[in-house]
């Protein structure tokens, strides 16, 4: 008899033609005691996307695009699901209803050894430790693809995120343009959990 994980995998890859081998997706326990399943996107995985886009806010919306967006239109939607799972990596948070309510993604740029990183949850289900699972993972395999160094554009004012990203590596804030900050994230330090961002604020 399958447990019901075992069930909630069977479902999952079924409905995205496998995200890559079995040790690729994993489930995690959140800080408040519910389960949530963490898996590379599979590429053109269009529906996982929508799903995702689906449950942030304006707010977060905007802080994650940084544009008021009501919807992604198709080539933007074709783009987030384009990956290979070396230079364009992305990482997606499953609730046990099968929709998608985080993904951390990287972008390898023109610079071989560095990285563009997002993230974004659902608004139902921030502050449960999901980002920070993801963008941890997400690092993971940047690291393993030889990228040394991520980049992030964020709103200056949005501080959770800026945190969040100053834990995987030693972090420079540089300074507000247009209410946005550019963060440079050393991937190759062993002191990941570092003093904090340094030329600029993030609390």
């Amino acid at each position: 008899m399958l447990t019901r994980f075992a069930t909630e995998l069977a479902s999952i890859t079924d409905a995205v033609g496998g995200a890559g081998p079995p040790t690729d997706i994993e489930r995690v326990v959140l800080r408040d005691g519910s389960s949530m399943v963490i898996r590379p996107l599979a590429t053109g995985d269009e529906a996982a996307i929508a799903s995702w886009f689906a449950g942030l806010a304006a707010e977060t919306r905007y802080a994650r695009f940084f544009a008021v967006l009501k919807q992604l239109n198709r080539r933007t939607q074709s783009e987030l699901a384009r990956v290979d799972h070396l230079d364009h990596e992305a990482i997606a948070a499953v609730a046990p209803d099968g929709s998608t309510v985080g993904i951390a993604r990287y972008i390898r740029g023109s610079k071989l050894t560095s990285a563009e990183v997002a993230v974004a949850v659902g608004d139902a289900w921030r502050g449960r430790g999901i980002a920070r699972t993801l963008l941890d993972r997400v690092a993971t395999r940047a690291r393993a693809a030889g990228i040394e160094q991520f980049i992030a554009t964020c709103l200056a004012n949005n501080y959770t995120v800026i945190r969040l990203l100053s834990q995987l590596g030693p972090t420079t804030v540089g300074p507000s343009d247009a209410g946005l900050v550019v963060l440079r994230i050393d991937l190759t330090s062993a002191d990941r959990a570092a003093s904090g961002p340094s030329g600029g604020r993030c609390d």
